[in-house]
């Protein structure tokens, strides 16, 4: 039987989606033909192509994307194929100099896409001759956003600083163009792709799969949707005023063993500036500290930290912004990313060719740093969900959920997930734009009752 992507759409609500684009065949397919094609996709960080004839090769799905740092210090993209019979040109990341040369028969192109060399070009005098424009490398656009570099396939999607309004103005501040690479690590997941990126679209699953987190306290989170992106996030709550009959409460240790914790079991979000800081308020300040004063002064500490590295804080950030920049969005349609003053963490989810039980996931952590700093980081790659193990704790958490998933939803008891509506809009408003594309290219189909 058919997949009729219009009657699904027509049928999710706030609190319920259906679960066929989790595990059917036919969904790959048309993720080819309506998705990948029609969207603005991360390809990788401008560090990686920092330098005139870096190069860093971009996969999804079917296609292969090229992406090169031209002679004239253009960040450029091409399809990575040989327009002579179809060879992939180059693979994973390095240098190309200004030549771009084809192993199998010896056509070259220099860092702009133009083609330089054809052997035995006259051959095809024949036949009419062949064109220049026939042989350069097909050129896909490319967009620059906080230091990601992204490529659509599509010449009408619209530029990328109107796709992910309002992301551009939620960050204007956070001066996040000045992070480098930290860690990298790929994993291959035995999932499908939406299942592990929707296993971070939400904090609902925190106090079970996470119940270390419960002794920094709980905290309801909300979550919002905002056109096709989304984001969840949590109220700031200051603490009570302490009850003069109960024992003093150390702020300090409070503060620094939330961040220790975070900056060793999942060694992000917190990174090595927030650790320095965390660390001194235990030296440099006493244990009566109010809860204000251990705040001024994880600033100021903090601060220099960065300062130290050749970092700067972002001080034009207020309160308002940090509320305002939530926890983590959803950047439609496979990138997650989580904003914090240390840097930010970054989550891309991918199909493993065409089997919709298999996933490829990228996860990034970005410091600050000085703004010339060079990135140094070499990416870790792990082949299975086995040979992830003990590598990263809070991940591992996450991680036990998801084969489970998606096992699971292939039960005949599973006709669709059943959403929380106020704490997983993200993961409703995913789907319900998922389903557009799948019906209409760049999601321009009618809106189902649900919205």
């Amino acid at each position: 039987m058919m997949v009729d992507f219009a009657e699904l759409l027509s049928t999710i609500r706030p609190d319920y989606v259906p679960v066929d684009g989790y595990y059917k065949p036919e969904f790959v397919a048309r993720e080819k033909q309506m998705l990948w094609p029609h969207t603005w996709l991360m390809a990788c960080r401008e560090e990686l192509v920092a330098q005139p004839g870096q190069y860093y090769v971009f996969d999804i799905a079917d296609e292969s994307i090229l992406v090169v740092r031209s002679k004239d210090g253009v960040i450029r993209a091409f399809h990575n194929v040989c327009p002579h019979r179809g060879r992939r040109l180059k693979e994973g990341a390095g240098e190309t100099g200004d030549s771009i040369v084809c192993r199998f028969h010896g056509w070259t192109w220099d860092s702009t896409g133009e083609n330089r060399l054809v052997f035995h070009k006259e051959d095809w005098d024949a036949t009419g001759g062949i064109c220049g424009v026939d042989v350069n490398l097909g050129e896909v656009r490319v967009g620059l956003w906080e230091g990601w570099v992204f490529v659509t396939l599509d010449p009408e999607v619209e530029p990328l600083e109107e796709y992910l309004h309002p992301l551009p103005e939620v960050f204007a501040k956070f001066d996040y163009k000045n992070t480098r690479l930290a860690w990298h690590k790929t994993v291959v997941l035995e999932c499908n792709w939406k299942v592990v990126l929707e296993a971070f679209l939400e904090s609902y699953h925190t106090a079970t799969t996470h119940p270390q987190a419960l002794k920094f306290g709980s905290r309801k989170p909300f979550s919002q949707a905002h056109g096709k992106h989304s984001l969840f996030a949590f109220h700031f709550v200051r603490p009570p005023e302490p009850d003069p009959s109960a024992p003093p409460v150390d702020y300090r240790l409070a503060r620094y063993a939330y961040v220790e914790e975070m900056n060793r079991t999942l060694g992000a979000l917190w990174g090595r500036h927030g650790l320095k800081a965390a660390e001194r308020l235990l030296t440099d300040l006493p244990e009566t500290a109010t809860f204000d004063e251990v705040n001024e002064a994880f600033v100021r500490f903090h601060s220099e930290a960065m300062a130290e590295d050749g970092a700067r804080y972002p001080v034009e950030v207020t309160p308002e912004d940090l509320q305002r920049a939530g926890t983590a969005w959803n950047l439609f349609p496979n990138m997650i990313v989580l904003p914090t003053i240390d840097g930010w963490q970054g989550y891309r989810a991918r199909p493993n060719g065409d089997d919709p039980d298999s996933a490829i996931f990228d996860i990034w952590w970005l410091e600050r740093s000085a703004p010339d700093a060079p990135s140094t980081v070499e990416p870790e790659f792990y082949p299975t969900m086995e040979s992830f193990k003990g590598v990263c704790y809070f991940l591992e958490q996450d991680f036990d959920n998801i084969k489970a998933i998606q096992q699971g939803v292939k039960s005949s008891r599973m006709k669709a997930i059943r959403p929380n509506p106020a704490q997983e809009v993200t993961i409703q408003t995913f789907e319900r734009t998922y389903y557009e594309h799948l019906v209409a290219p760049r999601g321009q189909a009618p809106r189902g009752d649900g919205r």
